[in-house]
C-alpha cells in the first residue's frame, strides 16, 4: 500500500530538485500565535523504499487525531537526524497579528518556517524572493535546479518569496500535509503549555479556538495578554451563537 500524498508528490517532484510544503496552525484562533511549518523534501527522499513506508499515514494534520500526529511529528523528526529531509517552524506574535493583521502575520510566520528550513539544510534550497507583483509561473519552473516550493491555500501575494498555492494541498501533497504537522503539534504543545498559566480558558482542549468552553471563560475572567484584541473586538458583547459564526469568518479569510 502506497499513500497517495507520496505518490502525488514523488511524480511532480520529477526533474526538479525537490519539494518545500509550508502550512500553518492557528489562523482562526482567538488567542496564541500563529505557527507555520515548512519541510523540505529533496529529490532523492522518494527514490528510497524506507522512507514510503514511514509516510504510509502522513496526511492533513487535521484529519489526524492528537496521539497520531504526535507519533508521525516524532517520524518527521527522527526521518531529519538521518538526513531524509528538513524541517522548521515560524512564528507570529498576538503583537504582530495585532500590527499586520492576520493574513500579514501568517506570511512573516511562513517566511520565518521558510528561511529557517533553507538555513537547517545548508542553503541546498534557497528562498527566491519575488518580484513586485510576480506569481509563480511556468517561467520560475523554467530555471535549473528548481525547487518546487508549495503553500497550502491560495497564492500568498504578502509571502516575499517564490511559491505556488495549493488549494487543499494538505490533503494530496505529502510535504504540504507534513508542514502542517509540524505546524499543528508545535502550537498545541505550546497551548498546553499556556493553559498551565491561564486555567480559565481550557486551552489544554480548544488549543485557542472559540469553544463553549472558551467563551464562557473569556465572559467570566475577560482576555488574558495571549488573546488576539481585533478577533475580540465584535465577540464580547453577543452571544455564543455569534461567536460561534464569528470564529467561522475567522477561519474563512482569503489569503489573496
Amino acid at each position: 500500500m502506497v499513500n497517495p500524498l507520496w505518490t502525488f508528490d514523488r511524480k511532480r517532484s520529477k526533474g526538479f530538485s525537490g519539494i518545500i510544503g509550508v502550512d500553518e496552525a492557528g489562523r482562526g484562533c482567538l488567542a496564541g500565535p500563529v505557527v507555520a511549518g515548512a519541510v523540505l523534501l529533496p529529490g532523492g527522499f522518494f527514490q528510497k523504499a524506507k522512507n514510503r513506508k514511514v509516510c504510509l499515514e502522513v496526511n492533513d494534520s487535521k484529519q489526524i487525531k492528537e496521539q497520531k500526529r504526535e507519533e508521525l511529528f516524532e517520524q518527521i523528526i527522527k526521518l531529519a537526524e538521518a538526513g531524509e529531509l528538513f524541517w522548521a517552524a515560524g512564528h507570529s506574535s498576538v503583537e504582530e497579528i495585532e500590527s499586520e493583521n492576520i493574513v500579514g502575520a501568517t506570511c512573516l510566520a511562513m517566511k520565518r518556517a521558510m528561511e529557517q528550513v533553507s538555513k537547517l539544510s545548508k542553503d541546498i534550497w534557497k528562498p527566491i524572493s519575488k518580484k513586485e507583483d510576480d506569481l509563480f509561473s511556468e517561467e520560475i519552473c523554467s530555471e535549473k535546479n528548481v525547487w518546487i516550493v508549495s503553500v497550502d491555500g491560495r497564492l500568498m501575494k504578502k509571502l516575499p518569496y517564490q511559491h505556488e498555492g495549493l488549494i487543499k494541498g494538505d490533503t494530496f501533497s505529502l510535504a504540504i500535509a507534513m508542514g502542517s504537522i509540524v505546524a499543528k503539534v508545535i502550537r498545541d504543545r505550546l497551548m498546553r503549555k499556556l493553559a498551565l498559566e491561564f486555567e480559565g480558558y481550557d486551552f489544554s482542549s480548544n488549543k485557542g479556538y472559540g469553544s463553549p468552553k472558551h467563551l464562557a471563560g473569556l465572559h467570566k475572567n475577560g482576555p488574558c495578554v495571549h488573546h488576539r484584541p481585533k478577533f475580540l473586538r465584535n465577540l464580547l458583547n453577543v452571544g455564543t451563537e455569534k461567536k460561534t459564526i464569528e470564529e467561522d469568518k475567522q477561519s474563512q479569510l482569503s489569503f489573496s
